[in-house]
Parts: C-alpha cells; sequence; structure tokens
C-alpha cells in the first residue's frame, strides 16, 4: 500500500501572484538569454522539439510555448518505490518525506574515534544500512561515498552498496550517459526489465546543472533516464551575489530557469516523464565565500520559496532539511536543522534531503543521521497540528474528574497519549539527578551508541543472488571499459 505523508504548506513565504512573477521572468529569460549548451546531444532534442540554436555560442533558447507544453506534459503524481512496496510513498505537491544524506561527501566523521576522513564503500555500505532502519528516513541518498574505488566507477559502486544495503526508494546521482546507462541496467536487472522498473521506479536520478543558466555534457543523464521514463530531479544551485542576483527572487529565477529547463528536454525526449521540480535559491556567506547552509536566507530560498514555485506548477519537490554549517553534532547543528527541517516541512517540500550532513555538505556523519531522525520526529509532530472534535474536547471527561481531580487514570488519558505526544527515543527529559547518575553522556555519544547498535543488528532482505551478480558483471565490465591497468 502506497503511504501518503504528512501535508505541510503551513508556512507560505509569497502569494500565488508572486509566483507567477517569477514564472514570467523565467520564460524572458530562456526565451531571449537561454542555456549555455556544450552538449551536442542536448542541443539537438531541443533544435528538433523547436528551440533556437546557436552552435558558434553553445546557446539554446527555449520558447514560451515549448515550456508551457512540456508543463502540460509532465505528471503531477509520481509514485517513488522502495524494493520493499510498503516502502512506497506518493509525491504530489505538499506532500512530506524525510531522506538520509545526499551526493558524495568528500569527508566522513568516523563513528569510533570522532575523526574526519575520507570515506570508503565500507562506510557507504554502513550509512545505508543505518538510514535503511532510522524509521523516519522515507527514502535515500548518501552521508559517505566510495573514494576507495576507481574513480571512473565511483558512482556504480556506490549505487550497488544502495541497491544491496536498503528496501527504501533511492535518489542518488549518475552523471553522465555511460554511467547513466549501467545504473539503469543494474536496476533493471533488480526490477526484471525495464518496463517494469518505469511502472515501479526504485530509483530517481539526482542531475545538477551549472548556474547560472548552463548544461554541461553530465546532463546527458537526463536523456537517458527520459528515453527509460524514470523520474529525475535536477539540483540547480545558484548562489546569491556570487552565481545568481543577490536577491532572493532574483536568484529563484535563475533556478526556475534551470529547472524549467531540464524539465522541456525531459519532456522532448519523451512526454510524461516524472519529474520532481527544485527551484533552488541559494546563498554565499560573504564574510567566508562558502556555501551557507545554516542561514535563514537558505531555508527560505531553498524550501519556501521552492515550495511556492512547485505548487505554481503542481509538481513535487526536493528541497533541504537535515543540513548545518557546523562540524560537529553540537547546539548549532540541532539549531540549524531543526531550522531547515521545520521550514521545509510547513513549506509543504515532498523529498527534504540532506539528513545527516555537517560542514556545509562536505561532512557527512552517522551520529548526526540519528539526531536528524529524532528531529524529523518533532518536525512531523508539529505538521500532524491539532485535532478539535468531541473526541478531544474531552468535555464528559473534565466533568468527571472535576475540580482538583487528575486524569493520570483515566481512560481517554491512556487512549491519547501516544496519539497526542511524540516520545522522544533520542533526546534526554529526565532530572538532571538522573542524568548525572548514568553518566552525564552529551548528545553526540548517545547518538554514536545508537547508531552502532543499529549497524550491529540491522540487515535489510538481501538481493537474491543472481541479480547480485548481474550488478557485479556490470560493474566489472565498466572497469574494464573506463579504467586504465596501472
Amino acid at each position: 500500500m502506497v503511504q501518503r505523508g504528512l501535508l505541510g504548506g503551513q508556512y507560505q513565504a509569497i502569494s500565488w501572484s508572486e509566483a507567477k512573477k517569477i514564472h514570467v521572468a523565467t520564460l524572458e529569460v530562456l526565451e531571449s538569454t537561454g542555456m549555455h549548451c556544450p552538449s551536442e546531444k542536448i542541443i539537438k532534442v531541443f533544435e528538433e522539439g523547436g528551440a533556437e540554436v546557436d552552435r558558434d555560442n553553445k546557446r539554446v533558447r527555449i520558447p514560451q510555448h515549448l515550456v508551457h507544453e512540456a508543463l502540460q506534459k509532465v505528471p503531477h503524481q509520481i509514485v517513488f518505490c522502495g524494493r520493499n512496496p510498503a516502502n512506497d510513498i506518493l509525491l504530489e505537491a505538499g506532500r512530506v518525506y524525510f531522506g538520509m544524506g545526499g551526493t558524495p561527501v568528500p569527508y566522513i566523521r568516523d563513528l569510533a574515534t570522532g575523526e574526519i576522513r575520507r570515506p570508503t564503500k565500507k562506510d557507504m555500505e554502513e550509512a545505508t544500512r543505518l538510514g535503511d532502519a532510522l524509521p523516519n528516513m522515507r527514502f535515500l541518498m548518501s552521508i559517505a561515498g566510495a573514494f576507495d574505488v576507481p574513480y571512473q566507477v565511483e558512482y556504480l559502486h556506490e549505487f550497488e552498496v544502495l541497491f544491496n544495503n536498503t528496501e527504501k526508494p533511492i535518489l542518488y546521482s549518475a552523471p553522465g550517459e555511460y554511467t547513466c546507462k549501467r545504473v539503469l541496467e543494474m536496476a533493471s536487472a533488480i526490477a526484471g526489465n525495464p518496463e517494469e522498473l518505469r511502472k515501479r521506479p526504485t530509483l530517481t536520478l539526482y542531475a545538477e546543472t551549472s548556474s547560472p543558466l548552463a548544461f554541461s555534457a553530465p546532463n546527458e543523464n537526463i536523456i537517458e533516464f527520459a528515453k527509460w521514463g524514470v523520474p529525475f530531479v535536477n539540483g540547480a544551485t545558484p548562489m546569491c551575489g556570487a552565481s545568481a542576483p543577490m536577491t532572493l527572487a532574483g536568484a529563484m529565477v535563475v533556478g526556475n530557469a534551470e529547472n524549467l529547463a531540464t524539465l522541456t528536454l525531459a519532456q522532448l525526449v519523451r512526454a510524461h516523464t516524472p519529474v520532481v521540480y527544485s527551484g533552488w535559491a541559494c546563498v554565499m556567506d560573504p564574510i567566508t565565500g562558502r556555501f551557507a547552509y545554516g542561514a535563514p536566507e537558505f531555508a527560505m530560498g531553498v524550501n519556501a520559496l521552492n515550495m511556492a514555485m512547485a505548487k505554481y506548477y503542481d509538481l513535487p519537490s526536493y528541497g533541504f532539511g537535515g543540513c548545518t554549517d557546523s562540524k560537529t553534532p553540537d547546539a548549532q547543528a540541532g539549531a540549524e536543522v531543526m531550522m531547515n527541517c521545520l521550514v521545509a516541512g510547513m513549506s509543504g517540500v515532498s523529498l527534504i534531503h540532506d539528513c545527516g550532513y555537517l560542514a556545509g555538505g562536505s561532512v557527512g556523519s552517522m551520529e548526526m543521521a540519528v539526531i536528524d531522525d529524532e528531529i524529523i520526529g518533532y518536525v512531523q509532530r508539529i505538521l500532524r497540528g491539532i485535532d478539535v472534535n468531541d473526541e478531544t474536547l474531552a468535555v464528559d471527561v473534565i466533568k468527571a474528574v472535576g475540580p482538583g481531580g487528575h486524569f493520570m487514570s483515566q481512560k481517554h488519558t491512556l487512549d491519547h497519549v501516544k496519539k497526542e505526544l511524540y516520545i522522544p527515543t533520542l533526546f534526554d527529559r529526565a532530572s538532571e539527578v538522573t542524568w548525572a547518575r548514568e553518566g552525564k553522556k552529551q548528545i553526540c555519544e548517545i547518538s554514536r551508541e545508537k547508531a552502532k547498535k543499529i549497524l550491529k543488528e540491522h540487515r535489510p532482505k538481501p538481493l537474491p543472488s543472481d541479480t547480485k551478480q548481474k550488478m557485479t558483471e556490470i560493474i566489472r565490465q565498466a572497469e574494464r571499459e573506463l579504467v586504465t591497468p596501472s
């Protein structure tokens, strides 16, 4: 049975008419300025579709009617499937789900020592199993990376880990045509055949255009996923004052243009290709020059503005949640993650990623992923809201107890305590005396112990051995074709 996530949308940063202004400005930019495009394959799709192509300057200008036609073809709902159908989730504008990780990170916080180091394929395997076990993580990306394999086939090894170690929906990167084709072959081996994969997409591609307003050769992966009719999302990252205008609205025009360009590309390849919208207005810290995950403007730009435009187009969306600029799982990390998760959830973003990230997306942390899972529980309780009806008003119970009584022994209390209250499994509400007696443990230590326990005990259902063998052979073939013997 397909799960239907909580509905967000309580926070609306801009009005429908303001969203329309962004849309109209975006159409003007796409038609007059267009997108830089060094890929002949992408240029050819647009040229045959009716766009204006300037090969000398590698520029594609997309007329308004092509964008409107594409928006009319794109599905408004997607069932994002897990290997286990019990994990299938319905994606549509306003339904909220949280997921662990993002693209491969250059560093990981060692679970045993707390030191920051380069991640390995084994780290990715452990992180994926952790995410598979955490109850509030509804889809998986990565908080590690297989940096101990040849770089030419890194993403194939990472997908092998994801396919083997989670039964939840997978959203991940596969840059370029070659890698993309091999990943789709692996996914097809699990599904049974390409048609079954199209019917039950257990993966969604994460693609990235180059802000401002540029395709790159790796974006040919969008063409491949569109040919198969499998969903993708394009994470354009225009930064205010750097790769976009300083204003959030201006940055959103750039991010929206890149998203509508990829959406149009996909519909020209194959009508009705599922697309998850992700128009972002990102922030560069003016002091450090770094991408600022913990900035309030970031939460507004990549979540509130993003969702406003997704709602305008009636599309599922993709935004940020568990991300922070802090280098350790500390108070700063907790504050920034709560801000991002709450703004994303209350905006109604469909797929909220980056849970388990530190240091502006440079470091993955299994302790932080566990903490984020708890924070998500709090946010989801807020999204559920407050029921006001005859049962919850409890007038008869109040009358029965009367002045000076208590409600602890009432059946009404027992019936509603777990429905009404979120009971934390990680955060500590005990007295200071109890806390001291039990070792004065800090949250990082508690979350580390929980992560270790999960890794010791949790194993997802394994894939059939013949399917594993098919994936292994695909990777070996890629290594033979791409990796030069030393």
